[in-house]
């Protein structure tokens, strides 16, 4: 007789891989794909992502806090006007309703382990794709799933310029 699975279980490669690239538009223009690996619960979302070289995100901002830590690779961080790279080993915050975005400019992909809390499970993609870890009991309706709402930045081109030339030097 097979065991149940629990609905507080599962392994890494039973989580289907899903495109979570921002719809047409709400990426720069430049390029790179984001395929991701998320599992919800009630207060909580985590996702193993890879985003290809060139992935550019818009800016974006999220009534969730975000953890990110950069398992392999390297990835651009802007959040406000504030920008850095981080590479594989860092620990990075966004702070909840942030201004932020994202590009992968050197060579190589980058993956990141992203918690949310809430989940951001509230995009169209993240709701379709992310596997629930809730028991029967547990509602999914009732979680507060957040979803990124787009930001208008005038001058992005001068903060990453600024940003990634202070690194330089």
């Amino acid at each position: 007789m097979k065991p149940t699975r629990s609905p507080y279980h599962v392994h890494s490669a039973d989580v289907p891989a899903v495109d979570m690239a921002p719809p047409d538009g709400k990426q720069s223009g430049k390029g790179g794909a984001l395929t991701a690996q998320m599992v919800f619960g009630t207060d909580t979302s985590i996702m193993l992502a890879e985003r290809e070289t060139g992935y550019h995100s818009k800016p974006h901002y999220h009534d969730a806090e975000q953890m990110n830590y950069v398992v392999d690779g390297s990835i651009w961080f802007f959040i406000g006007d504030q920008g850095f790279r981080a590479v594989k080993g860092d620990i990075v915050r966004i702070p909840r309703n942030a201004v932020h975005w994202a590009w992968v400019r050197e060579p190589g992909n980058c993956v990141l382990f992203e918690s949310h809390t809430p989940p951001l499970i509230g995009d169209e993609k993240m709701r379709k794709g992310a596997f629930s870890l809730l028991a029967p009991d547990e509602d999914r309706a009732a979680i507060p799933a957040r979803e990124n709402l787009w930001a208008d930045v005038a001058d992005i081109e001068a903060i990453e310029a600024r940003c990634i030339a202070g690194e330089a030097s």
